[in-house]
């Protein structure tokens, strides 16, 4: 018995979509297969090489980066002056100097390491200063010395208790250094003297800022400008804190 022609469509549409089925099954199969194989080949076939070439790619940029630090020129550690007819502006050595006089300093830094109490340090310091007396490049190590001292030791312990009369006493050498040396580092002086302003006579404040701040003022006539830097701005701002301090303490004495 032959089936009729609605039953006949009835069958061909059932395996029509039974078919369309099972398509549907084998192309989402194919795609998570897809998937799967890629998220094997980047996390399990090939991770070492991808990353062996993101480690080389950030060694360039590192490597790269810090050439590009290493371009930049670098103000010096400290605030040195030095004479217009100096030998020694670049820290040249004295001739037959053995060993070099201005790495002196450097060598009692590292000798003394990071220490609590300075007073070693302070006494290798003031010995170097000693044995280069009479030397015509003591200015340099004056300088040297009284950066290292007053910044990174006695400023310190100053703010922390400034009524101790060793640590005045040190402040005052070594201000005194930067006196002799004719440094023009307006800043530091400034903070020397006002450590110093009950230590020292008013009469002594006074004529080391009025000379520091003289010398200074001249340096901007002659190195046009000298607020290029971060050190020639300070240097001019302070050397004007110093010509008010030393008005100020003239009117006192």
């Amino acid at each position: 018995m032959r089936n009729s022609p609605s039953r006949d469509n009835s069958i061909r549409k059932d395996g029509r979509n039974y078919v369309m089925k099972q398509l549907q099954k084998i192309d989402i199969f194919l795609i998570a297969l897809g998937l799967a194989t890629l998220v094997v080949q980047r996390f399990f076939l090939f991770p070492a090489a991808e990353n062996e070439e993101t480690t080389q790619a950030l060694r360039a940029r590192h490597l790269a980066a810090a050439e590009a630090y290493a371009a930049v020129p670098r103000e010096p550690r400290w605030e040195l002056t030095f004479p217009p007819e100096s030998n020694y502006q670049n820290l040249t050595p004295p001739p037959g100097a053995d060993p070099n006089p201005f790495e002196e300093v450097q060598r009692i830094i590292e000798a003394n390491g990071n220490v609590r109490n300075y007073a070693g340090k302070d006494t290798d310091m003031r010995q170097l200063l000693l044995a280069h007396a009479g030397k015509d490049y003591l200015f340099v190590l004056q300088q040297q010395a009284a950066n290292e001292m007053l910044r990174y030791e006695l400023f310190p312990h100053y703010y922390a208790d400034p009524t101790q009369p060793q640590m005045l006493e040190s402040i005052a050498f070594y201000t005194q250094q930067l006196v002799e040396a004719k440094s023009e580092d307006a800043k530091l002086l400034y903070m020397c003297l006002q450590a110093l302003k009950d230590y020292w006579p008013k009469k002594q404040i006074e004529q080391v800022a009025r000379l520091t701040a003289a010398r200074v003022q001249d340096r901007a006539q002659k190195v046009v400008p000298d607020t290029a830097t971060t050190s020639g701005y300070h240097r001019q701002v302070y050397a004007r804190e110093l010509k008010k301090l030393a008005h100020r303490l003239q009117g006192r004495t």
